[in-house]
């Protein structure tokens, strides 16, 4: 979720000129150890200058206004401060939505259930649970309302807990101080966001140029044989979720009632069109080697366009760029059309003459196939960058809508809810049991951990810094605590001493290495220090406040270890179980998915894949991603044989080839070479068939058939083991 931010021009050219300035200086570089610190570039001194600027508004504000927790108000600017304007526009506005709806749910839980903790806590981790739960099933920043309304909720039931009667003042106040402290951040922020409108266009084109640019060198490597270029489109398929997510945020920036970020998402689901038509190709060649001698022409004049696309985006006009590249995939195109027409031709005339042999009427079918197949791929390309030119050059009469296919995953999310509900019921207990007088403190963190990270695929690496940092803080309010602020009387002077903490947080929090642990120091120090009007935090008060902030992040955040632990293993396991049945699923026509919907799940899927790994991909990973682009290559190939025997042209014998093929994958199950064998035998009867179909309707339908039938067969071969999933997936021992 963490999207550049400061990306105007002249942002860029001080990132610039930092670099060089880097690079002048001997043995330093971006990636040493506290660099960040030492050597901060413009953009990231900017970010934490502005931001610990805001939350110092925020907190001077609450304690004018004489709030009974101020600290929540520079809390809440740490929390809403993100990369991007967008993202923290978006932050802000469902923080303040999930704020408003918890402080509503919490006054009427404690007035439902007042003195009644053994009703209460259940109640409040069902409530907490269910919310967390669905959040799973939704994106961005509209996941993280939801969570805000379960945690929202607990805070207040727990603060108000012995003293109902303020119940309505405690939801009230911490309204106020959130809302207090989203003004401020996004007031700052605004101040120093100039031209956004025009930044985030660029945004957008920077990020769509280098998905084109990677999707055609991709293209290359895979039409030219090349192993690289598996890999990449691996990758790239694997990013686009991430980047049509980053869409969103860059199109909050352009205002309302704008198409830019439909078009964008419209040009990233065409990328992913475009590298699985390059994959099945890849395949197709692969198993026609050596190509037809009236084919290599046409591909080497696409892989030659291909080559150059990538420098012509990247000049001063990529617009202009872009039509230019249009024209000449549409002369490519049409010359790939051509070379099918003209293979047509000879083909019926080979087909017709008495001593044409098998071999070269097989030699031009596969070229007719390959030729044709090009100039689909041409076409999805040609797709991506006439959406391409539309982010950059709308149209007022534009009304483009692209329809996004988001998958929910129910087991994912009712381990999520139940997570954070046993959480909440152990905090609850703890506090019970002990009878701790800051025990609501800890059940209010383990609260806000527990729920914080439940939406999250892996809410243990999610969480991973989250300790660490909270820790950090403790170390930091410690030393202001007992050594700063006793010797302070003013709140001027208190605002001076938390100006250099604030800003090294900060820093960090735009540090790569470092985002979880600075978020939660960010987040958690102003409550261990706890500023008010007329106190500061004496030594009993830490050592019975902070302890408890501490214990209770690291109930949370042990709660996602102990409790439903995530393992990488099963999930990629369980991953691998929904891929099949989906695909088997589609074969048996028992699902309707259009291929974008195919493609968009896929994609997905890919991504989660990529996400389990963590830093360092291995070799049963490759595996994992291989067998998984070659079910998706699959369900593509699926859908264009129904597409074939919707047609209702084929004869009763060849529908009954194509039927068994798709009632083979229907049925899929263990390790068995059936639906390969299948798939195999239906190719060796239609192959003949369309050399010999004289009806140039039927034969179309039979070139279909025969072109998918022979990706499909290779795919369903490689992936035997993939496939069966009676078992773990392992490597073959000679791997």
């Amino acid at each position: 979720m963490h999207v550049s931010s400061f990306s105007d021009r002249l942002s860029q050219q001080m990132r610039a000129w930092a670099t060089r300035l880097s690079l002048g200086r001997t043995g330093l570089s971006e990636n040493a150890p506290l660099a960040w610190l030492i050597a901060p570039s413009p953009a990231n001194l900017g970010f934490a200058l502005r931001t610990t600027f805001a939350a110092l508004l925020a907190l001077s504000l609450a304690l004018w206004m004489e709030l009974d927790s101020p600290q929540w108000a520079a809390m809440t600017t740490w929390i809403v401060a993100q990369n991007s304007r967008g993202q923290s526009i978006s932050k802000a506005k469902w923080r303040l939505i999930g704020t408003c709806i918890g402080a509503i749910s919490g006054i009427a839980f404690l007035a439902a259930f007042p003195q009644e903790p053994w009703l209460l806590f259940p109640l409040l981790a069902l409530g907490a649970g269910a919310c967390c739960a669905e959040a799973t099933f939704l994106r961005n920043f509209r996941s993280y309302a939801l969570v805000l309304v379960a945690f929202t909720c607990t805070i207040i039931v727990l603060s108000a807990a012995n003293q109902p009667d303020n119940v309505f003042m405690i939801a009230v106040s911490r309204t106020t101080y959130i809302t207090l402290g989203i003004v401020c951040e996004s007031t700052l922020a605004g101040l120093f966001a100039p031209r956004l409108n025009t930044v985030a266009h660029e945004e957008i084109r920077s990020r769509l140029q280098d998905a084109l640019s990677g999707a055609c060198l991709s293209m290359t490597g895979l039409l030219l044989g090349e192993k690289d270029g598996l890999f990449r489109s691996r990758a790239l398929m694997g990013s686009i979720p991430s980047l049509a997510d980053q869409v969103e945020f860059s199109e909050i920036e352009l205002g309302p009632h704008a198409h830019v970020g439909d078009h964008a998402r419209a040009v990233l689901a065409s990328i992913s069109t475009f590298l699985a038509r390059g994959l099945s190709m890849h395949i197709h060649m692969e198993a026609a080697a050596p190509l037809p001698e009236t084919f290599k022409k046409s591909l080497s004049d696409f892989a030659q366009i291909l080559k150059t696309i990538p420098d012509h985006l990247n000049n001063a006009d990529p617009v202009d760029a872009a039509r230019q590249i249009r024209a000449d995939l549409y002369h490519a195109r049409t010359n790939c059309l051509q070379t099918a027409t003209d293979t047509l031709i000879l083909f019926e005339q080979a087909r017709t003459h008495p001593n044409s042999s098998e071999e070269l009427m097989r030699d031009l079918l596969e070229s007719r196939i390959l030729a044709t197949a090009l100039a689909k791929l041409i076409l999805e390309l040609d797709e991506a960058l006439e959406h391409f030119i539309a982010t950059q050059d709308p149209s007022p009469k534009d009304h483009f809508r692209f329809a996004q296919h988001i998958e929910k995953d129910p087991v994912l999310a009712l381990n999520n809810g139940l997570r954070a509900a046993a959480a909440i019921c152990i905090g609850g207990l703890i506090w019970e049991v002990t009878a701790w007088p800051d025990g609501s403190t800890l059940a209010m963190f383990v609260a806000v951990t527990s729920t914080r990270f439940s939406s999250f695929e892996n809410p243990v690496l999610a969480s991973s810094g989250f300790l660490r940092g909270a820790v950090w803080a403790a170390v930091v309010s410690w030393v202001l605590v007992f050594l700063v602020l006793p010797d302070q009387a003013s709140n001027e002077t208190l605002l001076a001493s938390l100006f250099f903490p604030m800003l090294v947080g900060g820093l960090a929090l735009r540090a790569p290495n470092s985002i979880g642990t600075a978020a939660a120091y960010n987040n958690f120090m102003p409550f261990m220090i706890g500023p008010a009007n007329h106190s500061r935090m004496n030594e009993i008060i830490w050592f019975n406040t902070t302890p408890a902030v501490v214990l209770g992040i690291a109930l949370g955040v042990w709660a996602f270890r102990l409790v439903l632990p995530f393992d990488a293993a099963a999930e990629r396991w369980r991953l691998r179980r929904k891929l099949v049945r989906d695909l088997r699923r589609l074969a048996a026509q028992q699902s309707t998915f259009t291929p974008a919907e195919w493609m968009a799940r896929s994609c997905g899927r890919i991504a989660q894949i990529i996400h389990h790994t963590g830093v360092k991909p291995d070799a049963l990973t490759e595996a994992y991603l291989a067998g998984a682009m070659g079910i998706m290559t699959v369900g593509l190939l699926v859908l264009r044989i129904q597409h074939v025997l919707e047609h209702h042209a084929l004869s009763a014998e060849q529908t009954q080839l194509l039927q068994s093929v798709m009632h083979s994958i229907a049925t899929l199950h263990g390790h068995t070479t059936q639906p390969a064998e299948t798939a195999a035998n239906a190719l060796a009867q239609l192959r003949p068939a369309a050399l010999r179909e004289p009806n140039l309707s039927l034969q179309m339908d039979l070139t279909r058939a025969v072109g998918s039938l022979e990706v499909m067969k290779r795919e369903l071969a490689d992936n035997v083991t993939f496939l069966d999933t009676t078992r773990r997936f392992h490597l073959p021992v000679a791997a």
